[in-house]
């Protein structure tokens, strides 16, 4: 399969932006909900991910002691290969990041590298005009939630492994 027919990274169509001067400066929050179709399945751990729905995507931002904390959560159906017979299964995909953004030059950073301050990555800026690009985010949280593994069925009996055969469908007649 050629790289064109599979995403590997957020898609350039992504558009969304986070502006910073929407985010209200009395502590309320900032929260905005869209869809982001994917055309292509995505790429993950050798493995594909169909998408049967849109990724619903909800941000809620506030600021907070000269910060803006983002929340970015991802919500979508998925099909993948079952890790047992290689049958399509189902899977939902349910994630959620959050996003720590400061203008203060005194947090110990390289400016290219996002910085840990508890569970959210601390990423510095140069104004708060600034309009953070969101499909970076949202790619990282939807990726973060897929499973590794899944099954068809939690009774899935899987391939045979001498032969090959479907055993959810037939018996296969090798020694185990």
């Amino acid at each position: 399969m050629a790289d064109k027919d599979y995403l590997t990274e957020a898609p350039e169509y992504w558009k969304r932006r986070l502006v910073l001067a929407a985010v209200p400066k009395d502590g309320e929050p900032y929260e905005d909900e869209f869809e982001l179709k994917l055309d292509r399945p995505v790429s993950y751990w050798r493995q594909l991910y169909t998408f049967t729905t849109p990724l619903n995507v909800k941000v809620e931002a506030f600021r907070s002691e000269g910060r803006i904390l983002a929340d970015i959560s991802v919500k979508a159906g998925a099909w993948v290969p079952c890790s047992r017979c290689l049958e399509p299964a189902g899977v939902a995909i349910n994630g959620n990041l959050r996003y720590l953004f400061s203008l203060r030059p005194d947090e110990p950073h390289d400016k290219d590298e996002p910085q840990q301050d508890g569970e959210e990555d601390v990423i510095l800026l140069d104004s708060w005009e600034d309009e953070i690009p969101l499909a970076p985010l949202v790619w990282e949280v939807m990726i973060t939630s897929l499973p590794a593994a899944a099954l068809c069925s939690q009774d899935c009996k899987g391939l045979c492994p001498i032969c090959g055969t479907n055993l959810n469908k037939s018996q296969c007649s090798c020694k185990t």
